[in-house]
């Protein structure tokens, strides 16, 4: 096999060792030695790499065409479908997810489902609510968001996601494309307010992502010791500077305009707000990656899994669109995904490269990824899956990508259904 490890080195004629989740042994097939006793993968001529981590997705979302309608889905349901979506991902190459927002806990409850072994799914990292400031929009998901005004009620509703479980926590720095009569570029929590949400991550060991379009905004959250910018698509120099001198990863999330321009043509289902934001910022956002790798910001991959027909198994579109659009080459758009999403979430010592110490999570492909982007979003050419060293078995269910997936039916008739499935 070829193992391609996620921090720019390529082995070929390699062996990888698994001691119970963890990768023990790695090298040169004639240079390892192997245990004996211990199972065999013949994986000659395949080709591995680290297990894909998708730093920003929304696990209780389904990708319907208008967000609104997954409110509508009772909580137990909506459970139990993130769970039957979180298996998907798992399937799909992607071992680790940052949930960047769930509704009433939603993805709490499914990681320790994940965790206990009820079920099968990535590594999840879960944020609990979304800390925002009072504002026009935030009733349209409700249950996802945590209003707070003030330092004191920040600090308080960070403690209040800690306390629930959360291992990240996000913020609210600028207003949302997909809340209506929200402005996008508009700042909102203040510094202060931020630095608030962030000491108190910090007390528990836990990292803040800021939501943040516009560059006041973005650089509001920097200034307030987030980690993590996501979306960042509005971002000016300064901020784009910013990013870089402090360190700051910008998540790119270029599939949620990605999927929701390749329907919106064909789709009356997408309101008309959501769907005119999104076109706006699909170009400036694409520019402004290029220019923040220009400056030398880490770009890392997060595709905003759950946005309309943004569906969860399909998120490797992210990976591909780094090369189709020439933001990366092959090799560091696998690197986005790996071993610099690993940094970005605070887990570079145990994920995101196939070295010996860190969870025995990989992804092996019938095809060369540095050769061929396409084959990691082909399930045809995903071979197998390991998380924490054991093979992940079952198949993607691909009728959850179709409007009228059992698990989150489209709102609308019959005939506008089976139309909007002839254009998938």
């Amino acid at each position: 096999m070829t193992l391609i490890d996620g921090s720019g080195r390529t082995i070929e004629d390699a062996v990888m060792v698994f001691e119970n989740d963890r990768i023990s042994a790695v090298g040169y097939k004639d240079r390892v030695l192997l245990p004996d006793g211990a199972r065999h993968f013949d994986l000659t001529g395949k080709y591995v790499i680290p297990g894909l981590i998708d730093a920003h997705i929304h696990l209780d979302m389904h990708g319907m065409a208008d967000t609104y309608h997954e409110s509508l889905v009772e909580d137990k349901l909506r459970t139990i479908r993130a769970a039957r979506e979180m298996a998907n991902t798992l399937r799909s190459g992607i071992t680790t997810v940052r949930n960047a927002g769930s509704a009433n806990y939603i993805d709490i409850a499914v990681k320790k489902a994940v965790e206990t072994g009820l079920i099968a799914g990535p590594r999840i990292l879960a944020s609990g609510r979304i800390i925002c400031m009072l504002t026009a929009g935030n009733d349209y998901f409700k249950g996802l968001y945590r209003e707070a005004d003030g330092v004191d009620e920040n600090r308080r509703a960070a403690r209040e996601q800690i306390k629930e479980g959360a291992d990240i926590l996000k913020v609210m720095a600028t207003g949302a494309i997909m809340n209506p009569g929200d402005i996008p570029g508009a700042a909102h929590l203040d510094v202060d307010e931020m630095r608030a949400v962030v000491n108190e991550g910090e007390k528990a060991g836990k990292h803040t992502a800021a939501h943040a379009h516009g560059a006041q905004g973005i650089k509001n959250a920097i200034r307030a010791g987030v980690r993590t910018i996501e979306h960042g698509t509005l971002a000016d120099d300064d901020a784009l500077k910013m990013m870089a001198d402090n360190g700051v990863f910008l998540t790119s999330t270029l599939s949620s305009n990605f999927w929701m321009l390749n329907h919106a043509r064909n789709d009356s289902h997408i309101p008309r707000f959501m769907s005119n934001k999104a076109g706006d910022v699909a170009k400036i956002r694409e520019e402004n990656l290029h220019k923040a790798i220009s400056y030398g910001v880490r770009v890392i991959m997060g595709t905003d899994a759950g946005t309309p027909y943004n569906y969860h198994g399909r998120n490797s579109m992210e990976i591909v669109q780094y090369v189709k659009t020439g933001l990366m080459d092959e090799k560091s758009a696998i690197n986005a995904a790996t071993y610099t999403a690993a940094e970005a979430i605070g887990m570079s010592d145990e994920l995101g490269s196939l070295s010996a110490g860190r969870f025995a999570d990989c992804v092996v492909l019938n095809k060369n990824p540095l050769q061929n982007i396409e084959c990691l979003e082909s399930l045809d050419d995903i071979f197998l899956v390991f998380k924490g060293g054991q093979p992940v078995s079952g198949e993607v269910d691909t009728r959850q990508w179709y409007p009228d997936s059992p698990l989150g039916p489209r709102i609308g008739s019959d005939d506008d259904t089976e139309a909007n499935m002839q254009t998938l």
